[in-house]
């Protein structure tokens, strides 16, 4: 039984104090991951309170990500240490029926408090909000996203160091900026196409450097003229492969003789079991990484607002070639987020997102025991992310394949179309939590 006495001497509403005093529980960890809470009936009896009052603060826990229903069972405290390096598996999490119906993204995303904090920037902030920004973006969001960085990644990074861009699109045309328009960039294979494309219309030279079991070829990428890789290690797209410890050090050996990694970090906050893996931002000790990551996928697509991290060396170059650049992210968007991330709201929409990708996964995997189409399947690439690879067991062509697995309900991609060359029936679909 929760047992605290309820501050008298608060202006808040009661049920805001009940909830601070149990969401403080859970992340300190005085509340243990999958800890029963007691029934609102039996708290509202121990607290002196009404049953409406308990309801409305468990009703913002919930919202928040801090606990979850399980019905006819009661309510748990999340996990909410796995987003920050905890040592406890986000397999813990759920070991139950959690009973909450699978949603879009779109309809997780924070409208009300969004809508909230655009409203206090414009009474409280109007003044800056007319301001053009620095190039590198407002202070107050590099300011929020280092902190962040900081506590989920293991980043150390000043805020001069980060710079706000619109999408990964503008990113990449900075990346030419600052390296030169002579480079060669190397790219996965598969790989997300689009940022090949991108660097090819820029005028840079691209490279497709095959994957692996545990990252890409090191071999083929020594055996290139590249002068820079584009990699996503943490969870690649489309093969789900983590970058094994012993190749990011391979990788920062090559990087090290005049070299450059550009580290695409753009779903790393989806880490669905195990610890979070060390970005290669965080173990470079030559300044030879750049780190990207962009909001568009933990928050929405019309969201652009993305951003890289650039070592201390290569800060220099960009301030001397970027003078005639402005930031492309307008100034209220910048201080909207910058607040959104500051006040913690960031953290509890990842802390949802992840639980949906969660039972997602864990869709999948009922459907592979049970579904015939599923039968022998093997599914990679699972551990992260918002999606995975299954490759089926079946004489059907991919196309036809996809359009079974689409009937069944889920949203997929051929992963063939993913490579730079063409590739015959691979009987393998990405399938998108």
């Amino acid at each position: 039984m929760l047992s605290f006495s309820i501050d008298e001497g608060s202006d808040l509403p009661v049920y805001i104090r009940i909830y601070e005093h149990i969401k403080n529980d859970i992340e300190k960890g005085i509340i243990k991951s999958s800890e029963k809470l007691p029934s609102k009936r039996a708290l509202a009896a121990d607290l002196g309170v009404s049953v409406i009052t308990v309801e409305n603060a468990y009703g913002q826990l919930l919202a928040e990500g801090y606990i979850r229903s399980v019905p006819k069972k009661g309510y748990f405290a999340e996990n909410i240490s796995g987003l920050f390096c905890s040592e406890q598996s986000a397999e813990d999490i759920d070991q139950t029926e959690s009973g909450i119906e699978q949603t879009s993204a779109e309809t997780l995303f924070p409208f009300s408090v969004w809508a909230k904090i655009m409203r206090e920037e414009l009474s409280e902030n109007s003044a800056a909000l007319m301001k053009k920004p620095p190039n590198q973006g407002v202070p107050e969001l590099r300011t929020a996203i280092a902190e962040y960085l900081k506590k989920a990644r293991g980043i150390n990074a000043s805020p001069e160091q980060i710079i706000i861009g619109a999408g990964t699109e503008y990113l990449c045309i900075l990346i030419r900026l600052i390296l030169g328009d002579d480079k060669i960039i190397a790219t996965e294979d598969p790989g997300y196409r689009t940022t090949a494309k991108i660097y090819e219309s820029l005028g840079l030279k691209c490279v497709h450097i095959p994957m692996m079991n545990d990252g890409i070829d090191i071999d083929a990428l020594e055996a290139s003229s590249a002068d820079a890789v584009h990699i996503s290690p943490s969870h690649q797209f489309p093969t789900g492969v983590v970058t094994s410890v012993s190749k990011r050090y391979s990788l920062l050996s090559w990087a090290s003789r005049g070299k450059y990694i550009i580290e695409d970090d753009y779903d790393s906050e989806f880490r669905l079991s195990g610890r979070p893996i060390p970005s290669m931002f965080s173990i470079d000790v030559t300044d030879r990484v750049i780190y990207m990551n962009t909001f568009s996928k933990s928050l929405s697509p019309t969201i652009r607002i993305s951003y890289m991290v650039l070592p201390q060396p290569l800060l220099k170059q960009f301030r001397s070639r970027s003078e005639a650049f402005s930031c492309p992210v307008p100034t209220f968007e910048q201080y909207t987020l910058a607040r959104f991330i500051s006040q913690g709201h960031f953290e509890r929409h990842i802390r949802r997102l992840r639980r949906r990708c969660k039972e997602g996964r864990d869709r999948l995997s009922e459907y592979a025991a049970s579904h015939e189409l599923f039968k022998n399947c093997r599914i990679s690439g699972a551990s992260a992310g918002m999606h995975c690879i299954v490759k089926f067991d079946t004489e059907l062509d991919d196309e036809t394949l996809a359009k079974r697995a689409e009937a069944l309900g889920f949203n997929v991609a051929v992963l063939k179309e993913l490579y730079s060359t063409a590739q015959s029936d691979m009987h393998s679909l990405i399938i998108y939590y």
